[in-house]
Parts: structure tokens; C-alpha cells; sequence
């Protein structure tokens, strides 16, 4: 679906994307992770055909990245996307599906995004985040085999933003590809199939969550116990504990070396062990340096 080779793009003297290399396959999801600026837009923008590389080659299913080229097989949401205000939404959705060789059906696209009680709307009285899931209907109106999604929650409500996942799921078992960015990680954990983590223009990781869960041993082990505190405060491995009547919680650096030395107590002194790995959030912060961002439109604040 998609071929990249020493991709690399720059602003004037700012290098934001240093030689990147990846291939896509049919059918996989793939989360885009990345501070604020990092050039996840960018990127989705290069292989959209919005901008030209400095350097590289870009392959979008066996060809060079054209909008109208790929029209009927790429659909795209990001973050700049304005749905015409004065239309009625069902009217947007039909001039949209005008323009596709075999568009989805109306009924389908409002049920997508869940706007079907919102149909005879006009555009301009929709709020923030049932105009993002406007533009994810109009992004699958085509029915498009490879779909991007930039920040597709952002505005939305919790209850939207669950619904629009279960769309997302629904599209994954479908075999659709779709290269997605979120600011909320734990939606990337739960629905993508592979993980790209973009830091200083290149990707410190690519892979699937379980072998990035597996790299980064910092966990949460609590278990009930008769043994005073100080028993488990002095194993190297122990960054932090605390102890509520019986119940003792550590935050450890490696689970493995922890559990070998709880096993030699298990059942005797220690009972009911419970192991909370790191999620994608806490391993971001990690290779982030400690930061989170808030929020990760880095179009709109950096330019890129």
C-alpha cells in the first residue's frame, strides 16, 4: 500500500523528517505517535501528494502520491478539513459521493458518523465534534481502500469518540488500511496494529505494542502480604512502594527480576500477585523525556 525510502523534508534550515524508511501492507493499522511539531502531518501530507519532498521516494499503492490520481482508492481526514457550511449535512454527503466511481450510500456514510439525526442540518449549526465526524464520512464516501485520520477525535465528546472507534474497528476487520494519529494513546494502543513512535525527524520504534510492552519492563506489581514494607523497598528494582493494611504496591523498573524474587514468598508470605504492565502512554513519556502533550495539532501551532 505504501513504499518510502530516505524520505526527508525540510522547512528552510529545519530538518523535520531525516531519512525516513517504511512499507505498509494491506490491511494494517497503523498509529502515528509523535510530540507537538514532530512532523506527523507532514508526513501524512507527503503521502497524500500535498507536498513535495526534499529528498526520498514515495510510493503510494505502486505510484507516486497524486490526489486525483488516487481519488477513488485514498480517502483522508486531517486537521484543516472545512465541510462547506451552507449545505444541509445529507447535501454535503451527496455532492461529496457525486464525485466517486462506487461511493457508499448515504444512510451508510451518516450511520459511520453517526450523524443520521443530524442529516437536515445545516452544516454551520453542527459543533466541533460532529464536524470532525462529518469529514470522517466525507473521507469514507468513496470507499477508499487506504484511509488517513489526523487528530480524528479531537472535539469530540467521550460517548463520540467511543463510537467513532467501534466505526474504526469495524473498518479494521474489514481489511481497510488506515494510517491514524490521536493525542488520546490509549486509543492508538487498543486499535492499531503496529506502532510508529516519530522523535527528531526519525522513528525510535516500529512494531506492534506487545514487543514495545516487552522492551520496557517499568510495572505495577501489588500483592497482599504479612512482610513489613522495608522487605521490598530494598530490591534494586523497587523505584517506589506504598502499603495499604495488607496490600502492598510497587512501581518497579523490571517486573521479571521483581517476580523472580517474589516467587521464593509466593504462598507462603505473598498472595494474590497482580502485574500492571506499561501502557503506550507511559512508555511515550518515557522515550519523550517525561512529556505528554496536551495537545498534538502540530500543523496549526508549528507549521508542520
Amino acid at each position: 500500500m505504501i513504499d518510502i525510502q530516505q524520505l526527508k523534508m525540510q522547512f528552510d534550515s529545519q530538518v523535520v523528517l531525516a531519512g525516513l524508511d517504511l512499507t505498509v501492507q494491506p490491511g494494517e493499522i497503523i498509529g502515528l505517535v509523535g510530540a507537538n511539531g514532530a512532523g506527523k502531518s507532514t508526513l501524512i501530507n507527503l503521502m497524500l501528494g500535498r507536498l513535495t519532498p526534499t529528498q526520498g521516494q514515495i510510493r503510494i499503492l505502486g505510484e507516486q502520491p497524486n490526489e486525483k490520481h488516487h481519488f477513488n482508492q485514498v480517502g483522508a481526514m486531517t486537521q484543516g478539513d472545512v465541510p462547506l457550511a451552507r449545505l444541509k449535512v445529507i447535501e454535503e454527503l451527496a455532492l461529496v459521493r457525486s464525485y466517486y466511481q462506487t461511493p457508499l450510500p448515504i444512510e451508510t456514510l451518516l450511520t459511520l458518523a453517526d450523524l443520521t439525526e443530524h442529516a437536515q442540518k445545516l452544516v454551520s449549526q453542527l459543533s466541533g465534534g460532529q464536524l470532525r465526524r462529518l469529514s470522517f464520512a466525507l473521507a469514507m464516501a468513496g470507499n477508499p481502500q487506504l484511509l488517513f485520520l489526523d487528530e480524528p477525535t479531537v472535539g469530540m465528546d467521550v460517548g463520540s469518540r467511543q463510537k467513532f472507534w467501534q466505526q474504526i474497528d469495524c473498518l479494521k476487520k474489514q481489511g481497510k488500511t488506515i494510517i491514524l494519529t490521536s493525542h488520546y494513546l490509549e486509543e492508538i494502543e487498543h486499535i492499531a496494529t503496529r506502532i510508529l513512535i516519530l522523535k527528531a525527524g526519525e522513528f525510535q520504534y516500529d512494531g506492534d505494542f506487545a514487543t514495545l510492552q516487552r522492551q520496557f519492563k517499568d510495572a505495577q506489581v501489588s500483592f497482599t502480604t504479612t512482610e513489613p514494607l522495608d522487605r521490598f523497598t530494598q530490591w534494586s528494582a523497587v523505584t517506589s512502594a506504598s502499603q495499604d493494611g495488607a496490600k502492598v504496591t510497587l512501581q518497579v523498573s523490571d517486573s521479571d527480576q521483581v517476580l523472580a524474587q517474589l516467587a521464593s514468598l509466593l504462598n507462603t508470605k505473598v498472595h494474590d500477585i497482580r502485574i500492571q504492565a506499561s501502557s503506550l502512554a507511559d512508555i511515550y513519556r518515557e522515550i519523550m523525556g517525561g512529556i505528554i502533550d496536551e495537545d498534538s495539532d502540530d500543523t496549526n501551532k508549528n507549521g508542520f
